[in-house]
């Protein structure tokens, strides 16, 4: 029972953020419109929202008993208020620009079926692509750092290629792939692919001479070397880079998916936008952010139990 109580000096901060979270709800509920406006929606797509990430903090809270989770707490709940206020004391007089929480959060209850498969969509290429890349940067990064002949020749092929923004190459891969979603993978591929190899024909030179001339002792032959006794050692190289792999490859996701494909959520926000439906855009936003925040959570988790023993 005394794990789940916070200590005394956590309750101040948490009654604070309770306090916010509260009159969010009530501003929503009873607070009146001042002021006309285009549209209204109903509140409770966005009171879930706000209960959602009310019930997370609580959880965080208890788990983690660290302060900045009140901290990001009054923030956001802050914000909230501001815009709930903003809006409907008629502060805000572009609606269709900047909606009002209400109407952004009602897209989920709209288009539920349409996010939901723009979502898989983008899941599916990011998928593809990094997996592709981690794939094959990692062979060829651990050939290129063992053999001195492979190395002086790819990677200074490589220095020159990572200056150049992924982005760049969508016009020339458009023409070169049979499908807008092929060079929508090709270019998160080369978002990962060479920062990958680098990476790992810097964990190869850094090896320790010593464990290379235990394993030769032994009479470990190339073969055995590269797969019993680098690979594993560079492994959790590996799955730490991950993550900032994964950044690098979010960062051009959304921009393959405006390549010209039908499915994505980067295809729902330039779909939206040339409709103006600034709305739905904030909403694919949102959806993005959310999305890679969970991404980014798991594999950190998965970071930090695989490869526990770096502690």
């Amino acid at each position: 029972m005394k794990k789940l109580l916070l200590p005394k000096s956590y309750y101040l901060e948490f009654a604070a953020a309770t306090l916010l979270y509260i009159v969010n709800v009530l501003l929503t509920l009873f607070f009146p419109y001042f002021t006309a406006h285009k549209a209204y929606y109903d509140s409770t797509a966005y009171i879930t929202v706000l209960t959602t990430a009310y019930l997370i903090y609580v959880i965080r809270i208890h788990l983690t008993a660290k302060k900045s989770a009140s901290d990001i707490a009054v923030v956001l709940f802050t914000f909230f208020i501001l815009w709930e206020l903003s809006y409907k004391l008629g502060l805000i007089h572009n609606d269709l620009l900047i909606p009002s929480p209400e109407g952004l959060f009602h897209v989920f209850v709209e288009k539920p079926a349409e996010i939901g498969a723009d979502v898989l969509g983008s899941l599916q290429l990011l998928f593809w692509g990094f997996l592709l890349a981690v794939v094959s940067g990692t062979i060829l990064g651990l050939l290129a750092g063992w053999i001195p002949r492979v190395r002086e020749v790819l990677l200074p092929l490589s220095n020159v290629i990572t200056l150049i923004p992924p982005l760049m190459f969508s016009a020339y891969l458009i023409m070169i792939f049979s499908t807008f979603r092929q060079a929508a993978i090709a270019v998160i591929f080369f978002a990962v692919f060479w920062p990958t190899f680098q990476g790992m024909v810097a964990r190869v030179a850094q090896i320790d001479k010593a464990v290379i001339e235990a394993a030769r002792t032994m009479g470990v032959g190339t073969a055995g070397m590269l797969v019993k006794v680098i690979f594993p050692y560079c492994l959790p190289g590996i799955i730490k880079s991950i993550s900032k792999s994964l950044r690098g490859a979010f960062m051009c996701l959304s921009g393959a998916e405006m390549l010209g494909i039908n499915l994505g959520i980067g295809y729902f926000i330039e779909k939206y936008k040339s409709f103006a439906d600034y709305r739905c855009v904030l909403a694919g936003i949102v959806t993005v952010g959310v999305i890679t925040t969970i991404i980014d959570l798991a594999v950190n988790k998965v970071e930090s139990t695989v490869i526990r023993w770096e502690g």
